[in-house]
C-alpha cells in the first residue's frame, strides 16, 4: 500500500459511520445507511500519484468518477479537501 492511500485510510477510519477496507491499491469506503461505495485508487508514479475517486452503487454500478494528480511536493491536505468536496456531493 502506498503512503497516500494510508493517509486516506487513516482519515476515513476516524468516521464512526463508515466501514473501510484496503485491497491492493484501492480503498473502499461504505457509509452507514447508504448502499453506495466510495472507491479510492492511488497509482504511484515516480514523483506523483494518480488518485481516482469512484462512486459505485451496488445496483447500478459506477455512477461518477473524478481523478487528479497529487505530486510529492503537495501537502496531503489538498487531497483531503478534494475528497471532502466529492463526499459532500456523492454522500450528502
Amino acid at each position: 500500500m502506498n503512503a497516500l492511500l494510508d493517509q486516506f485510510a487513516a482519515s476515513l477510519a476516524e468516521d464512526e459511520d463508515s466501514v473501510t477496507a484496503v485491497i491492493g491499491d484501492h480503498l473502499y469506503v461504505r457509509y452507514a445507511n447508504d448502499p453506495a461505495v466510495l472507491k479510492i485508487t492511488c497509482q504511484p508514479g515516480i514523483d506523483e500519484v494518480e488518485v481516482t475517486f469512484q462512486h459505485i452503487h451496488p445496483e447500478h454500478g459506477p455512477i461518477d468518477r473524478a481523478s487528479f494528480t497529487q505530486t510529492r511536493s503537495q501537502d496531503f491536505s489538498a487531497a483531503l479537501e478534494r475528497l471532502e468536496a466529492y463526499q459532500d456531493i456523492w454522500f450528502p
